[in-house]
Formats: structure tokens, sequence, C-alpha cells
């Protein structure tokens, strides 16, 4: 009575619960894949700096807080010459001239972000990613047909090592960017010489080194799992229908203590150090978000220390000297609040979807859920699991609608670089550069011409 009850049981999940969340699966795996890499190309060339000097003074330049005080971010010359008089007015007059050097015709780029190519392979990281696991669950909801549970061993080792091993690379390209973003933010200065050469190749190298090896076990381990001893296993296909061998077959391990040894070492490397830091550095980075803003508010580019300033009749040139003292801290600090607040939200984010399913795969681990006798168990089991998997699977896909959301500089960055677009796909990309080259030329006369109507006020 109870196997009956059983079997009614399995029937009605399969039917009502599988059903459900297979359809639901591959409309959100589907979404999720095309848009998810759209995104993380766009995100790409945005922060390659693609379009970046659209509408970008010819003369200005962002700098980081580790390239402060480089020779490159001097501003043009401007010399003085006293040599000429001016006509019909007694006295010598001073003429001022800004010596710009000929590249400013050539429209200057945008300053390489120090994080630049951290953001560049966690793009192309989460892109691989996502063509790896949720594409195999794609084809097994839209075709019932599973990559790594099929006749090939070789599929089975090779698609969980890649499954693996995508996974490590996402989550420590964000742990190595958010370690590289709390060096700038709370050492400004000694970023360039902690974080630099060596030091950051080798840390690249180590990290990716223990990630090959430990999903390398995976090669070696990993069996397809036949039902040979009549019902010993019971093991039901994941495709819900019979799979194309005669018996059902499962990709896993024929030992349980290789198994276990390969899930602690997967769950220390994959979920506890990498949440640790993550919550640590993205709370520090915080930190130094509201620092800077409790600066601002004290610093004298406030509009009420302005006010301030003129009711106790300070004079202009007193003001101006105490806003040049100041702008310094404040302009180096800029970039690096912005790639902070472009950072949070990607850390809280992959915290959130990755969690749970760690939690899950904890719990299915240690009761040997999956190697249930009960089909009913294993039903409801395969449900709860393309769940969390569909919730852990956004982080790869999202991210530039996280940048979109949480980043004004990205707002404007992608402005400029659909503004492009447009322009070479209507006008042609000659019209573009000329039209740079163009506004280089009139800023550079509007500027003179205004030096010269001071000059000519002051004579008189």
């Amino acid at each position: 009575m109870s196997s009956i009850e059983n079997r009614t049981d399995d029937l009605e999940c399969q039917r009502h619960v599988l059903q459900y969340v297979r359809k639901f699966g591959y409309v959100y795996f589907g979404i999720l894949i095309i848009f998810g890499t759209i995104g993380n190309i766009i995100s790409l060339l945005v922060i390659r700096g693609v379009g970046s000097n659209y509408n970008q003074r010819p003369y200005s330049f962002p700098r980081e807080p580790s390239e402060a005080g480089s020779s490159r971010n001097s501003p043009d010359r401007i010399t003085v010459d006293n040599t000429r008089q001016s006509i019909g007015t007694p006295g010598v007059s001073s003429r001022i001239s800004v010596v710009c050097p000929p590249s400013v015709l050539k429209r200057r780029p945008i300053r390489k972000h120090p994080s630049k190519s951290i953001f560049t392979a966690l793009a192309i990281a989460d892109t691989i990613a996502l063509w790896i696991n949720p594409f195999r669950y794609w084809i097994l909801f839209v075709f019932g047909f599973d990559i790594r549970q099929n006749n090939s061993v070789t599929l089975c080792r090779l698609q969980t090592f890649l499954t693996y091993a995508t996974r490590d690379v996402a989550i420590w390209v964000l742990c190595l960017l958010t370690i590289e973003r709390y060096l700038i933010g709370c050492y400004p200065y000694k970023a360039k010489i902690i974080w630099r050469g060596k030091r950051k190749i080798c840390a690249w190298v180590i990290i990716f080194t223990v990630i090959f090896i430990k999903n390398s076990i995976l090669l070696f381990i990993m069996q397809l799992i036949y039902d040979h001893d009549n019902g010993r296993y019971e093991i039901m296909g994941p495709n819900y229908k019979e799979t194309n061998t005669s018996k059902p077959l499962l990709c896993d391990t024929l030992s349980l203590a290789a198994r276990k040894v390969f899930f602690f070492v997967d769950i220390v490397i994959y979920s506890i150090v990498p949440t640790i830091l993550l919550l640590v550095l993205n709370i520090a980075l915080y930190r130094v978000i509201q620092q800077r803003n409790t600066f601002s508010r004290q610093s004298p580019f406030s509009s009420r220390n302005r006010n301030v300033a003129r009711i106790n009749g300070v004079e202009e040139s007193m003001y101006a000297s105490m806003v040049m003292q100041s702008s310094g801290s404040l302009k180096v600090k800029r970039s690096v609040i912005q790639a902070n607040r472009l950072l949070i939200p990607v850390g809280v984010f992959h915290l959130i979807t990755s969690v749970p399913i760690c939690i899950f795969s904890i719990v299915e681990d240690a009761m040997q859920l999956k190697r249930s006798p009960s089909n009913y168990v294993r039903c409801v089991l395969d449900a709860c699991g393309y769940l969390f998997v569909m919730l852990g699977a956004a982080t790869y896909g999202v991210n530039c609608l996280i940048y979109f959301l949480s980043s004004r500089n990205f707002r404007e960055r992608l402005y400029a670089l659909t503004k492009i677009i447009h322009l070479c796909k209507h006008k042609g990309p000659d019209s573009y550069y000329h039209g740079n080259a163009d506004r280089s030329i009139h800023h550079k006369i509007s500027l003179s011409s205004s030096l010269k109507d001071t000059n000519y006020k002051n004579s008189e």
C-alpha cells in the first residue's frame, strides 16, 4: 500500500511540480542567456571606454589617487606676455595665451582605469559561465536531453569540470576586484606599491592554479552510475523520461568518501572564503563612501559653506585658495567612489543569489537525498535544486543592469556609446571625428576670446 501511495505522489510531483518548473525554466534560462550575454558585452564596451570621450572637455582628465602628481596630469601651460601694449590705452597690458599641444585637436582619451582589466575579466567570466551550466539546463528543459547524464563518461566529467571551474573563476575574479578597490579606497597612495606587478600576477596565478587543481579531481572521480542492482538506488532520470540507455543513470562519484572530500573543499573555496571576503570588504568600501560624503559636506565646495563665506565677508581670493587646497583630495577620491558604487551592489547581489544554493547543497549532500530510495523525495529535490540553480545563475547575467541602476557615470558612458553608434549609422564615422575636432577648436577659440575680453576690461 505504501509503495502505491509513493508511486501516486511521484506521479503527481512529475505532472504538476516538475512540469511547471520545467516550463518556467526554459523561458527563464533563455531570457537570461540572451539578455545576459548582450548586457555583458555592453558593460564590457562601456568599461573599456568605447565612446567615453564623447562630450568630454579636451583638457580635463579624471585622476586616480595612485596617479596623483603624475606629469601627465598637468594642465595646459598658460603663458603671460607683458611686451605688447594695447592700442589706445595707456600702460602695458598683459596678454594671456593658452599653449595647447597639437594633440588637443584629437580628442584626448580618458585615462585608463586601474581596475579596467579586472572589470573586463569579470564580464568575460560571467559570459562564459552563462553558456556552460545554464545552457545545459535550457537544453534539458526544452529537449529533455541532459548533456551531463548521457551515455558518455567523457561528457559527464568534462561538463562537470567546466561548470565548477567557470563558477569558481567568476566568483574569485569578483573577489580580486573587490580587494583591489578596497586597497585603492583605503590606501590610495600605497595601492600601486601593495598591488602591482609581480604581486598581482602571483595572486592571479596562485588562485587559478588552486581552482584548476581542485576541479581537475572531477576528471578522475566522476562516473556514470547505472541501476544494476534492481532497485538498490532506484535512480530517477532527471529529464522526466527514459534516458538513451535501457537503465537510468546518474553522473556522480562511486566513492562517497571522495565525494565528501571534494564537497568540503569546494564549499570552502567557492562559498565560505569568498562570502567572508565580499562581506567584510563591501562593508569597508561602504564606510569609505560614507567618509567621503561626510568630508564633502564639510569641505569649502559645499553650498552651505559657500554661503557662510559670503555672509562672513571672506574675500573671493581667500575662498578660492581654500577651495584649491581641498580640491585635490576630493578629486583624487572621485573615481574611487564611482568605482566602489559600481562594485558594492554586484557583491551584495552575488551574496544574495549564491548563499541559498550553497546551504541547499550542504543539506543535500549531508543527507544523501540524491540517492534516496523514495521517488517523491528525489522529485521534490530536483524541483528545489532547479529553482536554486536559476537563482544562482542570475548573478552572471544582471551585472549590466546593476551597473546601470547604481552608477551615473556608467549611464553617461552608455549614452555616449549609443550616441556614437547613432552618428556612425546615420552620418558615418568621419563626421563624428570631425565633430570632435570642431568642438575642440571652438572651445579653444572661445577660451582665448574670453581671456582677451578680460584683459581688455582690466586695461580699461
